[in-house]
């Protein structure tokens, strides 16, 4: 064998040799990066998971509907104000919601001013969904730095499903003028509860 094609052969045996190596590496990798897959899909069901099975707590009440009445999920965050009067936790966002089970967002308002207020008929705006429930407003007139509560039931059945997002809009009057106060809530309704 002529030294020229020992020269030839060894460099394909290194190159074969090299590109096992090579396999090696980009197999590893593959299976790196799969397992990263399977980590973040697995991390955001468990999300998921969660998210559809927090716990539903009745509260021995049930609506007009017959439905019963559980503690609203998720959590009421940000700020509103309008016309003196403010509320902490003005955007209720549920998260997920069982169907046939009534929730009622609540929000205290309150006149941080130094003059009594007159609150209007509140009224709820869809932005999506439907079948906005009932409104209950405690006091329509606040004096300086008194408070009320505002309740907003929502209670769907199959066939109302999906996501709802909804406004409620509050008139706000004074002696200096009239304004209108906006909060917020959001939820995913569908399953059912278990008790």
């Amino acid at each position: 064998m002529t030294d020229r094609r020992k020269t030839r052969q060894m460099r394909r045996a290194k190159a074969r040799k090299g590109n096992g190596i090579g396999s090696a590496i980009a197999f590893g990798s593959l299976v790196v990066v799969a397992a990263l897959v399977v980590a973040i899909l697995a991390a955001s069901s468990d999300e998921d998971a969660a998210d559809r099975t927090q716990a539903v707590v009745r509260t021995n009440e049930v609506n007009e509907m017959g439905m019963p009445v559980v503690l609203t999920p998720g959590t009421a965050e940000g700020t509103a104000s309008a016309g003196g009067v403010q509320v902490s936790g003005a955007a209720w966002r549920m998260g997920t919601v069982p169907l046939l089970v009534a929730v009622r967002p609540t929000w205290t308002l309150m006149n941080s001013s130094d003059i009594a207020v007159s609150l209007g008929r509140p009224h709820p705006e869809v932005r999506s969904g439907c079948c906005p429930g009932p409104l209950t407003l405690g006091s329509r007139v606040l004096a300086p730095h008194e408070s009320t509560t505002l309740t907003f039931e929502l209670a769907m059945h199959p066939g109302m499903d999906g996501w709802h997002d909804f406004a409620v809009h509050v008139p706000v009057s004074n002696a200096h003028g009239e304004d209108v106060l906006t909060l917020m809530v959001t939820g995913d309704f569908r399953g059912t509860a278990e008790f």
